[in-house]
């Protein structure tokens, strides 16, 4: 019988003991160049990218992510997988700026990745690079940007009418 009651009185210290830890408070000071770093690992999804064709700007569609941030609130690592409607439905009849080989065409980024691929729609090896290549492609095209950064990968899509 006394062991019943020495157990249980271990039980209550350990429990006690478990409910009485002092949490770590961060503090981050405004100045610290480290505090903007920690800002931009709480963003909890992928930059948008912005397409410029000739000066003109327009978004491309985020088609997914997988994305790791800190949770403030959790105060711990988060992570999310995204996936979103087929690309069909997503660009719908979008036809997109009219574009050919003179054509200035440039992905700007909201925070600029490790890195990224730019490639035509269904043509995962071939046409693959940093580049947007209309030179083997005619007619409405979809594109796919697949940007890579610290914190995950991102995947855009978006439309042009290759003349």
């Amino acid at each position: 019988m006394n062991y019943k009651i020495l157990y249980i009185i271990i039980a209550i210290i350990f429990f006690i003991a478990g409910c009485s830890q002092e949490k770590e408070v961060i503090k981050h000071e405004e100045n610290n160049s480290t505090s903007a770093e920690n800002r931009k690992d709480t963003i909890q999804k992928p930059p948008n990218l912005k397409v410029s064709v000739n000066g003109e700007a327009f978004m491309a569609a985020s088609h997914g992510y997988s994305w790791s941030y800190y949770d403030e609130e959790e105060k711990s690592m988060a992570s999310i997988s995204a996936e979103v409607v087929p690309v069909s439905d997503l660009i719908g009849n979008r036809k997109g700026p009219a574009v050919n080989s003179d054509t200035s065409i440039e992905l700007k980024f909201e925070e600029e990745p490790i890195s990224y691929e730019v490639y035509v729609s269904g043509s995962f090896p071939s046409n693959r690079g940093t580049d947007v290549v209309i030179d083997k492609q005619s007619g409405r095209t979809i594109y796919e940007v697949k940007g890579i950064w610290e914190q995950g990968t991102g995947y855009y899509v978006f439309p042009l009418t290759i003349e």
